[in-house]
């Protein structure tokens, strides 16, 4: 006869399993088995799926002053750029911001940020290009119009992406006129800002690792710079608009950098050339500004400001990985690993995003329980609106 039980009780309820289950039939608890040397051994569970993912969301949530893993849904979060929508419905959009448009606490949703319009304005942007690409083609003696087209391919990413994180900006604060002037005006200065550090620190050209992380630190600086001038200026203390200032200053230096490779070496670049650079946009310097700015909200608040907001631990954790994120995208040691890299690269920055954005609807939460609990009067409290 064998040793081993036929049956085995299951200590959470009692209940009577076959001795090789690893789980209870009713309650669903790990069985318990004792060996020969008397010790209760508890039945292995399966690794649960999605546990490394749910690990790194934990960790950046944590960063945000949240806890635990943040539920990660691709299909939930772009359902609605698969729908049908109205132009009405984009106008509605563009025309957020204003005083007679912005929307009081109450009526902002808290629950899900679903952006849809930014696919509109790419797709957009790619049918122009390839329009003006006929046009250069029916008149090939036309630089300009080759010019045209680069340009128009070059930004059409950084564009999409700045209108997606007007659309996640659920406080609808802060108009689409203001957008565009930061876009614009923080854009350049960034790029002058860069320049100048370069000229500082000495630029040595290549992308080694040093190349790379120096490139990463100066950049993401200077553009960090150029959108916290903004922040304090326009007195900005909640996570969204953080994230929508960032982004702005972004794309504004995104667009002018990638315009800037279409013309390398007196050579204009090709139209192969300039899909490539802004299909590399998807998750570059407009997003990594949007997260260390978002970054730099969450640690200043309400308040102004100071030496001591760039120096807390909780934005350089934030800045840090930018920056790292940024010198492993530059490094040529990666080179003939770009397939591997980049994606992991993008995948990185965008569950970074993601989880800012869960931080600034638990924020909006938050705001919202303190009205319903008196904690903000009508009159005295506190201006959510920035």
């Amino acid at each position: 006869m064998a040793d081993e039980k036929e049956t085995v009780f299951c200590t959470n309820c009692g209940t009577e399993n076959i001795a090789k289950s690893k789980f209870c039939i009713k309650c669903g608890k790990p069985l318990e088995t004792i060996s020969n040397d008397g010790i209760e051994e508890k039945a292995e569970q399966p690794e649960q799926k999605g546990s490394i993912l749910d690990s790194a969301t934990s960790h950046l949530n944590s960063w945000t002053g949240g806890e635990g893993a943040v539920k990660v849904s691709w299909k939930e979060f772009f359902s609605e750029v698969f729908k049908s929508h109205t132009e009405d419905e984009a106008e509605d959009i563009f025309i957020a911001g204003t005083n007679k448009t912005t929307p009081s606490l109450s009526e902002i949703s808290n629950e899900k940020v679903q952006p849809w319009l930014f696919s509109r304005i790419l797709i957009f942007m790619i049918a122009a290009g390839v329009l003006l690409s006929v046009l250069a083609n029916l008149n090939p003696n036309a630089i300009g119009d080759r010019v045209a087209v680069d340009v128009m391919t070059c930004i059409a990413v950084p564009m999409a992406a700045l209108v997606l994180f007007f659309e996640t900006n659920v406080y609808k604060n802060i108009s689409f006129y203001k957008v565009g002037k930061i876009m614009l005006l923080g854009g350049i200065l960034a790029i002058i800002l860069t320049l100048l550090m370069d000229l500082f620190l000495g630029d040595s050209g290549e992308l080694n690792f040093s190349g790379s992380l120096l490139t990463g630190v100066v950049e993401e600086s200077s553009k960090l710079l150029i959108a916290a001038y903004f922040v304090q200026k326009l007195k900005i203390k909640r996570i969204f608009n953080g994230l929508l200032i960032g982004a702005a200053v972004g794309t504004g230096f995104a667009a002018f950098e990638n315009i800037q490779y279409m013309f390398m070496g007196n050579q204009l670049a090709s139209m192969s050339d300039a899909l490539i650079r802004t299909l590399y946009s998807i998750a570059t310097h407009t997003e990594w500004c949007a997260i260390a700015t978002a970054a730099l909200v969450i640690v200043k608040g309400s308040k102004n400001l100071s030496t001591g907001t760039f120096m807390n631990a909780k934005f350089l954790r934030f800045f840090v990985l930018v920056i790292l994120i940024h010198m492993f995208w530059d490094w040529n040691l990666f080179y003939n690993f770009r397939k591997i890299v980049i994606p992991a690269l993008v995948l990185i920055t965008w569950l970074t995003i993601l989880v800012l954005i869960h931080a600034g609807l638990r924020e909006v939460k938050e705001l919202q329980s303190a009205v319903n609990n008196d904690s903000i009067s009508n009159k005295g409290g506190e201006d959510y609106s920035n």
